[in-house]
């Protein structure tokens, strides 16, 4: 049985040991942090160092392998410089989804705001629509068979992103955003599992569906949020300072 906690003290040893005070952050994401891990998961890591080089990539390669299970790992690596101007439209993903090993992330991050969240959302619909359409025109029916489950399971960050902007609530969990949200957000949720032999037709027109309400769906969202913006412009400024700061997307 694969021990986390004994990687995670060894791969954290071994990054002090070759990067000593340039090691600024390192924090773990992805199903073991969720709690969903298989013995074939990856181990997702992130990492962030004062600076960023070739020679840092091939040095953390080489602590990758000396730590073991070199196959499974996975995750970012990064400078505080790029961290620090990173697209702002993926801050409140990164904060809500790495749990802090050592360093604080929220110290590294760039200031976002709730409508860098609406966007995210928007661009994350909007690519999946268009996953979904280029395939359904261009590639066989096997094709869009044998590809519809792995499309769905990267429909849970959608829909994660999704109910935090209608309900001011991120659920890092499956069962737990399950649980949560509306039937039509868990209907497709669920299609990541589908057995084999499941009706394509079915699948795909209900997830299709689903995307056309969506975008919608957001824009009513963000306008409920403008509105009350609007009726309560007195405030205006404290309320802004609630969302600039990663830390309090």
């Amino acid at each position: 049985m694969f021990d986390l906690d004994g990687y995670l003290h060894d791969l954290m040893q071994h990054c002090r040991t070759a990067f000593g005070e340039r090691l600024l952050y390192m924090g773990l994401q992805g199903s073991y942090l969720r709690g969903e891990a298989r013995e074939d998961s990856d181990i997702d890591i992130m990492v962030i160092l004062d600076r960023f080089s070739v020679k840092d990539m091939d040095v953390y390669r080489e602590i990758l392998k000396k730590t073991g299970s070199y196959e499974r790992s996975c995750g970012f690596i990064c400078g505080r410089e790029e961290m620090a101007h990173w697209n702002p439209l993926e801050v409140c993903q990164l904060y809500h989804t790495t749990k802090d090993l050592f360093g604080v992330l929220a110290d590294h991050l760039p200031p976002a705001t709730r409508e860098d969240e609406i966007s995210y959302v928007k661009l994350s619909l909007g690519n999946l629509y268009h996953e979904l359409c280029h395939r359904y025109i261009h590639a066989g029916r096997d094709k869009n068979t044998a590809k519809f489950r792995g499309t769905c399971k990267n429909v849970f960050y959608l829909v994660q992103n999704l109910h935090y902007l209608e309900s001011g609530r991120f659920i890092c969990t499956k069962k737990e955003l399950k649980e949560a949200v509306p039937a039509e957000d868990r209907q497709v949720l669920e299609m990541a599992e589908l057995p084999d032999g499941f009706d394509l037709d079915k699948a795909f027109s209900t997830l299709f569906a689903w995307c056309q309400s969506t975008f919608i769906r957001i824009d009513r969202t963000a306008g409920a949020y403008d509105k009350t913006c609007d009726t309560g412009k007195n405030n205006h400024n404290a309320g802004d300072s609630q969302i600039v700061q990663a830390r309090n997307l």
